[in-house]
């Protein structure tokens, strides 16, 4: 009589091989998210940097900023990022500020920063891990 099925033997192989694929994508995929997030940080500090540079035009001056909270601040479980303003010496005629969208994750830290140097010039960066500048 021929028997159906698998040997244990077999079924452990097919489970060590998927166990090793898993092992190599996690990481893979985690960075993935983790990207996917910085369009979040990304935008939010869009929004920001815009809304320093209209009070600059109405004010000529930065704004000062204790407590910048994007999301909802009764649900601070929810927050990918935490977010920061400094005046890096704006007056009257310059623009010079930075906002900085940091999260740490056990270890690892990741941000998005947007660095205005003078009124037409400013870049935003991201940390290496999420493709940013190695430098």
């Amino acid at each position: 009589m021929l028997k159906k099925g698998f040997t244990l033997l077999e079924v452990m192989i097919v489970v060590i091989i998927i166990g090793v694929l898993a092992a190599l994508a996690l990481p893979n995929y985690i960075t993935a998210l983790e990207k996917g997030r910085s369009g979040e940080a990304a935008t939010n500090v869009g929004a920001i940097r815009t809304a320093i540079d209209r009070y600059w035009y109405q004010n000529g001056t930065c704004p000062v900023i204790t407590n910048l909270d994007i999301d909802d601040p009764n649900n601070q479980a929810n927050r990918l990022y935490n977010y920061y303003v400094a005046d890096d010496g704006t007056d009257a005629s310059t623009r010079k500020f930075t906002v900085t969208a940091a999260r740490t994750v056990g270890t690892t830290g990741y941000w998005v920063k947007w660095t205005q140097t003078d009124n037409n010039t400013g870049k935003l960066t991201r940390s290496a891990n999420l493709g940013g500048p190695t430098s």
